[in-house]
Formats: structure tokens, sequence, C-alpha cells
């Protein structure tokens, strides 16, 4: 009797059997009875290592996928985090370089600057000048923009709209406050001058140029002064101390408005104490010029030349020059009288300079000098009577007859060579003379006035007269100055604004007071708007996408690993016919493909970065070629080598540190591939402690 398995079709025993699992086949079946019914051994092992053979373009893709992953996440663990940025400039320590190293070259270059090329009228470097050294400018750079403060600006600036840009925060608010930096810079600007020779720096740069040019024209008076009396003369004016209190005054005044305190200046300055020793300076400069020449030159002879012309015609053919007058009132008048003349003049034109009174008035009583010039005038009238005498031609021997018959009662028209006849010629002439001279009292010294009056109108035209004029002006604003104070208010600030800049100028002013009055806010809605204005609302949409797709990314940053998933899932499936080798598979292809990678962005990439390779630079091929196109001679060369290093540095730092996190992302998922790898291959082993512990049935 056949049993109930030996009656059994062959197809029957087949499909009622099922294979063992595993690799091995249990002990309790016999070969003999299975083989008969079951798939030949061969063309299993042909299907297991056909589809192993597949798994080779799938793990391609899983070495393709997984290096994107890796990339992406390292992308968004840098770039994409506004923090990442914050952290690189703090581990480039760039505030407190750019404040004390970079600042400390900018400076010593900036001493070393050419003064032509600040002003043409330059002869030295104001920052040399200043006597301040470097490290003075540092320091007060470094008190007034402390690098804690400018970090702190820097970062708001990174994280706001570094969090917004990429969909973190729905709006954002940047605020700077910098009201209080003006007033430290105002109190640093105060220090620095104190300690500074800033006086000498006024004069050498502004003052003595100015004077300078003045002194090339006709001064008022007939004044010879050189450039350096005029600037020791100025210095004794306004000293120093004087000088310092009013531009801190100035400082302190102009701080309120600038930072929106106030709404409206005045700074005034004046010389009310100034005006005594401007007195003494102006009547020491005089007095070393020529007195004579001040008094006559400068005061009478003008004013004569007007009143006399050029000559006065006495009787005879007799004439007497207005230079002749002058010539004899300047010769004897005494020097204590001309010494009186001119310190009336100094006194008058003093008082009129330092508006002690409104107009210049000069009178000058001739009396006594005429009355001295009398005999110089009858002697100098003598002298040209004699010469047309002198010049008579000789008489003819009718015109000899006709003095002898006739008589002469009026000037001769000739000389007799004869002597008796021309005793008859010299004895009618005797009686002339006297006339010349009574001409001289009725003709000329009756046309000399007994006071001369000399007015601003004479100080103007005189100076017009010498080609001077534009110095009358200058003489018109130092009175101003003087007499009244300097004045300068926010209407003049504005109305110079528009006139030396543009009319907007005064609009541009008023935000900037604003700005440090309330701070500058920039927020998401001015960003809209500036997109809007700017390129439109098109633009504005495909940003906001951008905006979703970030924030999509970095919300679901482990999405990238999905794809990786998938393909680790059917190389597993490809590849094993059990779970552990299955495991062991997956695990395998994700320790071959993270060690490629690792070794990729690691060895391999710091040994190229070192050495280059073909057409790509390293870094210290791109440094040599920044460093070439900066001209040594150019100036600020050293600052913008300084620039570029720190730059390249940087540059460097995150080009290594983005391989460097793809290859620690690489290494740490080969590490994680090696455990399951290793998990794999004790499978059995650990199936079997767990059955052994009778943690599975």
């Amino acid at each position: 009797m056949q049993s109930q398995a030996d009656s059994r079709q062959p197809g029957q025993a087949a499909r009622a059997f099922t294979p063992p699992e595993g690799d091995a086949l249990l002990p309790s079946i016999s070969l003999e009875r299975v083989l008969p019914y079951a798939t030949p051994c061969s063309t299993v092992n042909n299907m297991i290592w056909l589809r192993r053979i597949i798994t080779i373009p799938f793990g391609l893709f899983l070495f393709v996928f997984l290096l994107a992953a890796i990339v992406l996440l390292e992308v968004n663990d840098t770039f994409l985090d506004p923090d990442y940025y914050r952290d690189t400039l703090r581990d480039a320590d760039i505030y407190r370089w750019a404040l004390n190293d970079l600042a400390t070259v900018a400076f010593d270059e900036a001493r070393e600057y050419p003064p032509a090329e600040i002003d043409p009228d330059l002869d030295e470097n104001p920052l040399v000048t200043s006597g301040l050294s470097t490290e003075d400018f540092v320091v007060a750079l470094n008190q007034a923009l402390p690098h804690e403060w400018v970090q702190e600006l820097v970062e708001q600036v990174l994280d706001e709209p570094g969090n917004y840009l990429t969909g973190e925060y729905d709006d954002f608010a940047v605020t700077l406050q910098a009201g209080d930096r003006v007033l430290l810079m105002v109190d640093q600007a105060k220090d620095l001058m104190r300690r500074a020779d800033a006086y000498n720096l006024l004069f050498e740069q502004i003052v003595t140029p100015t004077v300078e040019e003045a002194v090339r024209d006709e001064l008022p008076l007939g004044i010879d002064l050189t450039a350096d009396r005029a600037v020791a003369s100025a210095r004794k004016i306004v000293p120093a101390e004087w000088v310092q209190a009013n531009v801190e005054n100035v400082l302190d005044t102009l701080t309120p408005y600038a930072v929106g305190e106030v709404d409206q200046f005045e700074i005034r300055l004046d010389f009310e104490n100034q005006v005594d020793v401007a007195l003494v300076e102006i009547k020491d400069i005089v007095g070393d010029s020529d007195i004579y020449d001040l008094v006559y030159e400068e005061v009478m002879d003008p004013i004569l030349a007007n009143t006399l012309g050029q000559a006065v015609d006495l009787p005879h053919g007799v004439s007497v020059t207005e230079a002749e007058i002058t010539s004899a009132l300047r010769a004897v008048a005494p020097r204590e009288w001309v010494r009186d003349q001119a310190d009336l003049v100094i006194d008058s034109v003093g008082d009129y300079v330092t508006m002690k009174t409104d107009e210049l008035r000069v009178d000058i009583d001739l009396r006594d000098n005429k009355n001295r010039a009398r005999e110089v005038l009858v002697e100098i009238a003598r002298d040209k009577f004699a010469q047309v005498i002198d010049d008579l031609p000789e008489c003819t021997s009718s015109q000899i007859t006709r003095i002898v018959t006739v008589g002469i009662d009026s000037l001769p028209e000739c000389m007799p060579s004869d002597a008796r006849v021309e005793q008859l010629v010299l004895a009618a002439v005797d009686p002339l003379t006297g006339e010349v001279e009574r001409a001289v009292d009725t003709m000329v010294l009756s046309s000399v006035p007994n006071t001369l009056t000399y007015t601003q109108a004479d100080l103007e035209n005189a100076l017009a007269k010498a080609g001077a004029a534009d110095n009358y002006d200058l003489l018109e604003d130092v009175r101003e100055i003087i007499g009244v104070g300097w004045t300068y208010d926010d209407t003049d600030l504005k109305a110079d604004l528009a006139e030396f800049i543009d009319p907007e100028a005064a609009d541009r002013l008023d935000d900037i007071r604003g700005f440090l009055s309330d701070g500058w806010t920039y927020t998401d809605q001015d960003l809209r708007d500036l997109i809007v204005d700017e390129e439109g609302l098109q633009t504005l949409d495909d940003y906001d996408t951008s905006r979703e797709w970030f924030q999509r990314a970095r919300s679901w940053r482990l999405v990238v690993y999905l794809p990786v998933a998938i393909l680790m899932l059917i190389i597993a499936f490809l590849g094993g016919r059990t779970w552990g080798s299955r495991i062991g598979w997956a695990a395998a292809y994700l320790v071959v493909s993270s060690a490629i990678i690792f070794f990729v962005f690691g060895p391999v990439f710091g040994a190229f970065s070192e050495a280059g390779v073909a057409d790509v630079p390293n870094f210290d091929d791109l440094r040599a070629e920044a460093l070439e196109e900066i001209e040594v001679a150019d100036n600020f060369s050293r600052t913008q080598l300084m620039a570029s290093n720190k730059l390249i540095d940087i540059l460097e730092t995150v080009v290594n540190g983005f391989a460097s996190g793809v290859a620690g992302k690489a290494f740490f998922l080969g590490i994680v591939g090696l455990i399951i790898l290793g998990v794999a291959i004790s499978w059995q082993t650990l199936i079997g402690f767990a059955r052994q512990w009778g943690l599975l049935d």
C-alpha cells in the first residue's frame, strides 16, 4: 500500500512543497525527496547573482543621491542658516581686525597720502601736521565705534532679514540707533584737537594761504606787510586758547542740532575781547611802514590831486605842479607833526575797522603845514621865473631899440646881450618877480584847503585805482566780523547746502537728523515695496515662492534622504535572500558610497586645495592673482593687500569648512553603515543568542 505522500502526483507534490527559509535546508528534510520536485540549485544561484549585478546601477544612483543629499544638507546647515554667517565672521574676528589691524594700516597709509592730491595748496598732509600718531586715531575710532557695537549691528542685520529670506520669520525689523555714537565721536574729536597741534594746523592750512592771497594786492593805507608779519599778528589777535574754546563751542552747538534734539542753532563768535589787541597790532603794522607815505601818498596826495589838478598856473608863464606842492608840504613838515597825523589816521581807521564808528573820517589840519611850505613854494616859483628869463632868446637890434625907446612893462620877449640894456630889462623884471611870489599865496596856497578830510570813499577809490578793490570788500567783512561778531545759524547752513551742493541737500540733512534722532528702521514691508518699485509684482511673487521653498527645505531637511532610503531598500531586496543579507547588501552600498564621498571631500580635496589641479587654482593661486592686481605704487595699496588677504582667508575657511562638513556627514553615515553591516554579518549569531536567551520563540 502506497503512502499518501507516495500516491501524490509529482505536480501536486511540487505545488504543496514550500522551500525552506534561509540559505541552508533544514536537517529533517531529505534532499533526495525534495530534489525531484524543486528548481535546480544552479538556476537559483544564477538568479540571485543576476539580481545582485542589477544592484550596481542602483548603487551608482545611490551614490549620486547620497552625495546630493549630503551636499544639500550641508548647504542647509551653512548658507541657508543666518547663524552661519554670524559665526563665520566671529571666528574670523572680523570686527576687532577691521577696527584695529586694518584701521592701523589705513591710517598709516593715509599719513603718507600726497598732500597735493588732497588740496593743491597743501604743503603737508594734515594727519602729519596734526602731530597725532596712528595709534591716537585708532584708539579714538575704537572708543567712538567699539567693535562690540559694530558686531551687534551687523549681526542684527544678518539675523532679522536672513531668517526672513529663508522663511523662518514672517516679518523682520532692523533698527539702528546712531545718535549716541555721534556724541561719542564729538567727544573724541574734541579730545584729538586738544592733543593735536590743531591751532597751528588751522593757521598753516587755512589762515596762511588766505593771508598770502590778500597781501599780494595792495593793502589799505599803503601798508607794506609781509605774509609772515600778517600771520604773526593774526596769532596775537586770535590765540590758541580762544580758537580751542570757540571750536568746542561750535561742536557743542552743532551736536544737539545734528542729533535732532533741537531744530535750530546759532553759532556766534565774539571778538569783543580781541578788538583792543587788534588795534594795537594795526598801529604796530602801520607804524612799521613809512609814516610820511601813509600821511601824504595815501591820504593827502589823492585829495590834493583832485583839488589842485595837475598844476597851478602862476603869472608870466610860471606853474607849480601838484607834486611840487605836496613835496613842499612834506619837506617842511616836522616828523612829530607827521607822527601825530599818522596816529590820527591809525586811530580813525582802527575805530572804523572795529566798528566803533560807522564811518571813516580823518581830518588833517594843514594850516601850519601851509605856512611852513610857503617859503619852499616861493623859492620854487622864483627859480621857475628865473628859468623863464634864462630861456628868453637873444634880442635883435630892432627889439633892443624898442626896449630902449619904449621901455618894458611886462615879461620881455627877449634878453639883450648888451649889458646896459640887460640892466634895464632886469630892473623891469624885478616887480614881476614880486607878482609871481604873491601869486603863490593867492593862487597856490589858497587852493590848498586848510583841512583835508579822508573818508571810506577815498579808501575805496584808492584800492580800486591800485587794482585791489577786493581788499575793500575784505575790509568790510572784517569790520562786520570784528564789530558785530560772526554768526551762523541753521538758515545759513541750509542756504549754503542749496547753493554749493543742490536744492535737495537741505531735505537730506533733515533726513539725516531724523535718523540720528529717532534711529533708522527697515522692515519687511520696506523690502517688499522696494522690490515692487524696482522689479514689479511678478518678482515679488517669485520672491515669496522662493521663501516658501527655503522654508520647506529647512523644515523638511531630512526628506532629502528619502530617495536614498528607497534605493537602499531596492538594493536590499535585490541583493539578499534573507533579512540579514538584505540589510548587509544595503549597508555595504551605504558604506562604499559614504567612503567615496568622505575621501573625495576629505583627503582628496585637502590635497587638491594645497597643490591645485590642472586649470583649477588653489587658494594660494587665488591669493597671488588677487595681489598681482593691486599696484604697489597705488595709494592705500597695503590696505588693499591686507583686506584681500583677509577676504581670501575667510573664503578659504568657508570652502574648507563646507568640504569638511560634507566629509563629516559622509563619515558619520559610513560609521552607521559599518555598524549596520556588522549587525547583518552577525545576524544568525544574534538570532541564536536571542533564542537562547528566550527573546525569540
